[in-house]
């Protein structure tokens, strides 16, 4: 990804992200991977022995945005998942919703393997901005930890 990547900000109680990319495809991507890195710093160490595929509808960006990284969050909880490459095949409107289309490649977690970050309780609304502009897309987003 040209031009895409996330960075942490800092934050009085909570993990606040900014992810940028080209486009909102980019930028959803990589505002997952600051939620993986939250969850465990060091993405390199996660290995790409399982293929996830992940559809996700909401009636806007905002909604999108959250929906799809608490479906990351429920994943990790239920299934033990973690990811580090995550893939936004298509962002499109469909019927007044938007439709969310990802793929993502991880393994299952392991504390012998993996570091162990902060654990992430919910994503929220507060301070979220999605700032399009031409060959430009900002996300700022914060974990409730």
């Amino acid at each position: 990804m040209k031009n895409a990547g996330f960075k942490f900000i800092e934050h009085t109680a909570d993990v606040k992200v900014k992810a940028w990319g080209s486009n909102l495809e980019e930028a959803f991507s990589q505002v997952a991977l600051g939620l993986m890195a939250t969850i465990s710093p060091n993405l390199e160490k996660i290995k790409h022995e399982l293929v996830r595929e992940i559809t996700i509808e909401s009636e806007d960006k905002y909604a999108l945005a959250i929906d799809f990284l608490t479906e990351f969050l429920y994943i990790f909880d239920v299934d033990a998942l973690i990811f580090s490459e995550i893939n936004i095949e298509t962002i499109k409107l469909k019927n007044d919703n938007y439709q969310l289309k990802a793929i993502a490649k991880g393994e299952k977690f392991d504390k012998s393997t993996h570091e162990i970050g902060t654990e992430v309780k919910a994503i929220t609304y507060s301070f979220m901005n999605i700032e399009e502009k031409q060959n430009e897309v900002t996300i700022d987003i914060v974990f409730d930890i």
